[in-house]
């Protein structure tokens, strides 16, 4: 049944509230536990991701470094150095004032990346592909819209490379869209988003440089939850399928055992006596133990008995196995 405040009991509560009182029988708030939270911290990286992307990119500088150098004919080396989560504008800071930049497709999620090379790396490139021997020594200056035509042949195979390498793990379509300067490349992503930044290093025998690739938030995030979900799925199963392996070979393992009396002390008359036939008394109780050692270890305390033609011992009780060092602590 609803209760219904009378005229007084209204002009009560409203009194008490601009005074800033507590009527009595009011509910007491709820105590609640609040703690700081950082914003920043939200969609960094983990280790476990770091690693991953870490030999990803790994397998694709090892293929851009053979089909690159089959496609110029010249030895190149190429290297991952660096794999960063930076917001777009660090990016853009980084960028040189004389560099080729272009935008690349990614489908079907339909965005934009960013790839960077550096111009004392394009121009020996550029000499290569029209079958010069790749000299550097050349003044850094604005590509033609010629030039511009012979490195997209390059950044394609780049991105056919880097395709190839994330099939594995996701599906996505990488393609040359078009050549930017630097303006251009300042309106591509909003300054704040979060950007997987990519940079290699490429030695060639007259030249080296940098190329970076920069991937926007909605491509990243695809291959983290992609490569969290493969990676707890292969944790879960290869440490089931390791255990229940390692445990078949330990139980199909041989070892050694040898069942060993303790050392006794012998007259050297009674060894130089002993003919073929003789028998060697050892002054060593019969209802006493001997030591069982398997691989070496001595683990179990037995008895010497026949079990049919052989010889066997019968187990009394397990030994303590402690390394030596605390054996001699205790």
């Amino acid at each position: 049944m609803e209760k219904i405040l009378s005229q007084d009991e209204i002009d009560a509560l409203f009194r008490a509230t601009q005074q800033g009182q507590i009527p009595k029988g009011a509910a007491k708030a709820e105590q609640r536990d609040i703690k700081k939270f950082d914003l920043r911290v939200v969609g960094q990286i983990s280790m476990d991701q770091m690693s991953a992307l870490s030999t990803l990119h790994e397998i694709f500088a090892r293929n851009i470094t053979n089909s690159l150098g089959a496609y110029l004919r010249v030895g190149f080396d190429v290297n991952l150095v660096s794999v960063e989560q930076l917001s777009y504008s660090e990016v853009l800071s980084r960028l040189p004032d004389l560099t080729y930049i272009c935008s690349i497709r990614v489908r079907p999620l339909e965005a934009l990346a960013l790839l960077q090379m550096d111009l004392p790396l394009a121009f020996p490139v550029m000499d290569l592909v029209l079958g010069g021997p790749g000299n550097g020594s050349v003044e850094l200056r604005d590509l033609t819209e010629i030039e511009e035509q012979i490195l997209e042949s390059v950044v394609r195979i780049l991105m056919r490379e880097l395709q190839t390498c994330w099939a594995p793990v996701v599906e996505v379509e990488f393609g040359f869209d078009q050549q930017l300067h630097n303006s251009q490349a300042m309106a591509m992503m909003p300054p704040t988003e979060r950007t997987l930044a990519l940079s290699f290093e490429i030695k060639m025998p007259e030249a080296h440089g940098m190329l970076n690739v920069t991937l926007p938030a909605v491509a990243s995030n695809a291959l983290f939850r992609k490569l969290t979900a493969q990676s707890s799925y292969y944790k879960h199963a290869s440490s089931s399928a390791h255990l229940s392996q390692l445990r078949t070979q330990m139980l199909d393992g041989e070892f050694l055992v040898d069942l060993r009396l303790p050392p006794v002390p012998v007259r050297v008359r009674d060894l130089t006596e002993l003919q073929p036939g003789q028998v060697l008394p050892l002054r060593l109780p019969v209802d006493q133990p001997v030591n069982l050692l398997v691989a070496g270890k001595e683990m179990f305390l037995a008895y010497p008995v026949a079990c049919g033609n052989s010889r066997g011992g019968q187990i009394l009780h397990r030994n303590s196995i402690l390394p030596a060092s605390r054996k001699a602590a205790s």
